[in-house]
């Protein structure tokens, strides 16, 4: 059985791929250099909508809730929301930067200044979620519970960022990996 946590841990493998990307991209635009306008489109795209909306979505809808049942996982899932809401507050910043960019105008600095907490801030997030959230769920919640919240994803997913999305988004990650990794 495919379970919630080992949906959102493989959504984790491709936010880590887009983290590396957008480290190369950072190094660019500090530098100076120009990187396409359509390459930190399809960045924000995925940071806004499969990032947040879908996987963070995932997480606090459905994850997060039944988590905090536990009196002992309250604080971690409440430092984790924080950490979402941070994030969120660094796309923002990438978002407005990007409507003037030109390479190695101020707005540069500012998306690259941002991409990068938002690295630091997603790469820390994930340790935690993969080393210390996702085995407290997989020992408290049921099996049932389980199965629920895996076809509650897949519904979300469908509704959240539509059919077909998720696999863009992959192929979005594949370009840009053979632009920015190889």
């Amino acid at each position: 059985m495919k379970t919630p946590t080992m949906d959102l841990i493989e959504e984790h493998g491709g936010i880590m791929l887009m983290l590396s990307v957008m480290k190369k991209v950072t190094d660019k635009l500090k530098a100076g250099e120009e990187v396409k306008k359509e390459h930190l489109d399809k960045i924000l795209e995925f940071l806004t909508n499969f990032a947040d909306k879908c996987h963070h979505g995932k997480e606090e809808d459905m994850l997060f809730p039944e988590l905090f049942k536990n009196p002992s996982n309250q604080g971690l899932v409440a430092e984790l929301i924080d950490e979402h809401t941070t994030a969120r507050g660094y796309i923002k910043s990438i978002a407005k930067a990007m409507e003037n960019y030109s390479p190695g105008n101020s707005e540069a600095s500012t998306i690259a200044e941002n991409m990068e907490k938002y690295i630091q801030l997603l790469t820390e997030h994930i340790g935690k979620e993969n080393s210390d959230l996702f085995p407290t769920a997989n020992n408290e919640l049921s099996e049932e519970t389980q199965e629920q919240m895996e076809e509650q994803f897949e519904k979300f997913e469908h509704d959240v960022i539509g059919e077909g999305k998720h696999e863009e988004y992959h192929g979005w990650l594949e370009e840009l990996k053979k632009v920015y990794l190889n």
